[in-house]
C-alpha cells in the first residue's frame, strides 16, 4: 500500500536530474507522436531555470518525486520577448503554470488536479485574478484535464521554433457560484453535443435526412435548428449585441460534415466568453429585439442558461428519433458528465 502522498515546495535536497527524468517520462507520449515538446528532451539546467521562474511544487511518495508543476506571475517582455504577442502571459493580474508532470503510476488518481489546485491557491494568495497555461493542440488528454479543472480555450499560438500549434487556456480565479454554474452548463452543452454528434455519425444518409416526425422533421433539420437558435441568434445577441432575423427552420448548413463542425465550434465558443465576461455583466441584463421586432430585456445569466436548456431539449428529440430508428442513443444526462469529470465514468 502506498504511503500518503505529500505535495510540498521544491527543496534544496531535491534533484533536478530526477525532476527532468520525470518530465521526460510524462511527455514521452507526445514526443512519440512526432511533436517537438521541450519537456520531453530538455536538460536539467533548463528544468532548473524554468522551476526558478516561480514556485515549484513536487508530489512525493516514499521518498520519490512522482509529480511536479511550477507556477509564476506574468513575464517581463524585456526578458521574455516571446510574450509580446501573447497578452495573457504578461497581464499583471494573470499567473500561469508550466512543467506539469505526473508519473504514469499516479495518473487518473487526481494528482494532476491537486497540483493545479496548489498553483491556483498560490496565485490567489498573491492577488492574481486569473490563471493561464499553454498546451500542445494535439495533447488531447492534457487539454481534457484542464477543461475538467475549469480552463477554457482563449487563443491559438505558434511558438517560435515549435513544429506544432499550442492552445492558450484561461481560468478566472475569482469565480462566483454564478460563473461556476454557467461554465458547468457550457461544458455540458459541448460534451452532450459531442456525444450526440458521434451517435448521429452512425446514421445512413437516408435515415439522417428522412422525416422522423420531429418538429423540424429530420435529424438534419433539427441539427440545423440548433445551429440557427444557439449560434445564429443567441450567440450574436450575447456577443455582438445584434438582433438577427433568420427563420427557425432555415437550412443554413446543408452539408452534413460542415454542420457537425459548426455545432461543435459554436458550443466550444461559449467557454472562453464566460471566463472573461465581468461579474457585472453576468449579473446584468441582455437587450435584444425578437423576430417579431419586439424589444426585450432579460436577465443575462438566466437567458444564457435558457440557451443551454434549449440545446438539451432538441438533443432529447434527436435521441428519441435514434431510438425509433433502432439506433443506439447516447447517454447525455448531466450526471454522466459529472461522473466522467470526477473520474467515476
Amino acid at each position: 500500500m502506498r504511503q500518503e502522498l505529500l505535495i510540498r515546495h521544491w527543496a534544496a535536497r531535491d534533484s533536478f536530474e530526477a525532476l527532468t527524468a520525470l518530465l521526460h517520462r510524462a511527455y514521452a507520449p507526445l514526443a512519440a507522436q512526432g511533436m517537438a515538446v521541450a519537456a520531453a528532451t530538455q536538460g536539467a539546467e533548463t528544468t532548473r531555470r524554468r522551476a526558478a521562474e516561480g514556485q515549484c511544487w513536487v508530489a512525493e511518495s516514499e521518498g520519490t518525486i512522482v509529480g511536479t508543476v511550477t507556477v509564476c506571475g506574468p513575464y517581463d517582455t524585456a526578458s521574455a520577448h516571446w510574450a509580446v504577442g501573447v497578452p495573457w502571459f504578461r497581464d499583471r493580474d494573470t499567473a500561469h503554470f508550466h512543467q506539469l508532470a505526473v508519473d504514469a503510476d499516479w495518473r487518473r488518481q487526481g494528482l494532476g488536479r491537486r497540483l493545479i489546485a496548489a498553483c491556483e491557491t498560490w496565485a490567489q494568495r498573491q492577488g492574481y485574478k486569473r490563471m493561464v497555461l499553454d498546451v500542445a493542440e494535439a495533447a488531447h488528454a492534457l487539454r481534457a484535464l484542464y477543461r475538467r479543472c475549469g480552463y477554457a480555450d482563449v487563443a491559438q499560438v505558434q511558438w517560435e521554433g515549435q513544429d506544432h500549434r499550442s492552445i492558450v487556456m484561461l481560468k478566472a480565479l475569482d469565480r462566483s457560484p454564478l460563473r461556476e454554474q454557467l461554465q458547468t452548463m457550457a461544458r455540458y452543452n459541448l460534451w452532450a453535443t459531442r456525444r450526440l454528434c458521434a451517435a448521429v455519425d452512425a446514421l445512413s444518409e437516408a435515415d439522417y435526412r428522412r422525416d422522423a416526425g420531429l418538429h423540424f422533421r429530420s435529424v438534419h433539420g433539427t441539427l440545423n435548428h440548433l445551429l440557427v437558435g444557439e449560434h445564429e441568434l443567441w450567440f450574436r445577441r450575447f456577443v455582438e449585441g445584434a438582433s438577427p432575423q433568420v427563420a427557425l427552420d432555415a437550412e443554413i448548413e446543408p452539408g452534413r460534415l460542415r454542420l457537425r463542425e459548426r455545432l461543435l465550434e459554436g458550443a466550444l465558443a461559449w467557454l472562453p466568453l464566460i471566463e472573461v465576461w465581468s461579474e457585472e455583466r453576468l449579473r446584468g441584463t441582455l437587450q435584444y429585439r425578437s423576430m417579431s421586432g419586439r424589444e426585450h430585456q432579460l436577465p443575462f445569466a438566466t437567458t444564457l442558461l435558457h440557451v443551454f436548456n434549449h440545446g438539451t431539449h432538441h438533443r432529447g428529440q434527436i435521441s428519441a428519433a435514434l431510438t425509433a430508428l433502432r439506433r443506439p442513443a447516447p447517454e447525455i444526462d448531466l450526471v454522466y458528465m459529472l461522473q466522467e469529470e470526477a473520474g467515476q465514468g
